[in-house]
């Protein structure tokens, strides 16, 4: 990380709002809720904006590590956590100004998915979410992965992320379940005792290919009302790019090592 990249230190170990342990959603397998946590440095403002996105995903926030942070947002909303003025400033940065998003270092692979697993229904996909890969490759026209830590994942369509049991996302970033209506998902909050208010706040949009369309990055950005302060898109070919979209830098403590859910 340069040298003169201003970071903001973050230790965020928050059990996903208002989850409770139990089933995976719609899996029927039992597993020990962890939290959503990051400990380490993010940095302050996004930077290299315009680039591929192949070029941004090196040192870039992975997916879980943003959303440990967006739940760290939420929960401040909710007057649980406290932040400091450093680490309040870097949050309505990202989660409270419309404008710029940010790469995530992740990829998905939506062809060698692990079809064995359990889907709730026809609509989610097998895939390979991989967290940190080395680099993506174009061979024979397309796109490959590599390296990086690759977990098979089960991940819904296209839609509003709301509420389940579980909290809104899995620990590596991709959400649980999503709804076709953002109405719908802000139900999934309000039916539970939040505001309304809080609801809004909380349901963002998730965009996914399906499976057999080769492998994506992944990116979070606040860009309307209605996708949310946390539209988090698996879609992009690597060597798309976009004016507006750059890099947060983010470095992981030592003691800050991920964490896999006991599944």
């Amino acid at each position: 990380m340069p040298q003169t990249m201003s970071t903001v230190y973050f230790n965020v170990r928050e059990f996903p709002i208002y989850a409770s342990t139990g089933d995976v959603v719609g899996l029927s397998t039992e597993r020990s809720l962890i939290p959503l946590q990051f400990e380490g440095d993010v940095g302050a403002e996004i930077t290299d904006l315009g680039k591929q996105y192949k070029e941004l995903h090196k040192g870039s926030i992975t997916a879980g590590d943003e959303v440990a942070l967006f739940n760290a947002y939420l929960l401040s909303e909710l007057g649980r956590f406290e932040p400091t003025a450093e680490q309040r400033r870097v949050l309505d940065y990202l989660f409270n100004q419309k404008g710029r998003g940010n790469v995530c270092n992740n990829g998905v692979d939506y062809n060698n998915g692990d079809k064995s697993l359990k889907k709730p229904n026809d609509s989610y996909r097998s895939v390979l979410w991989i967290v940190e890969p080395e680099d993506f490759v174009l061979e024979n026209g397309i796109w490959k992965a590599v390296g990086g830590e690759a977990k098979n994942k089960i991940i819904p369509d296209s839609g509003y992320v709301g509420r389940t049991c579980d909290g809104a996302y899995d620990p590596y970033g991709p959400p649980y379940k999503t709804w076709e209506t953002r109405e719908q998902a802000e139900k999934t909050w309000t039916d539970a005792g939040f505001s309304q208010e809080f609801a809004v706040k909380a349901v963002s949009y998730f965009y996914s290919r399906n499976e057999g369309a080769g492998t994506a990055v992944v990116g979070r950005r606040y860009w309307d009302d209605d996708v949310g302060r946390f539209y988090l898109y698996a879609d992009r070919d690597p060597d798309d790019g976009y004016p507006l979209i750059g890099r947060l830098f983010a470095s992981r403590s030592p003691s800050g090592a991920r964490l896999a859910p006991r599944i």
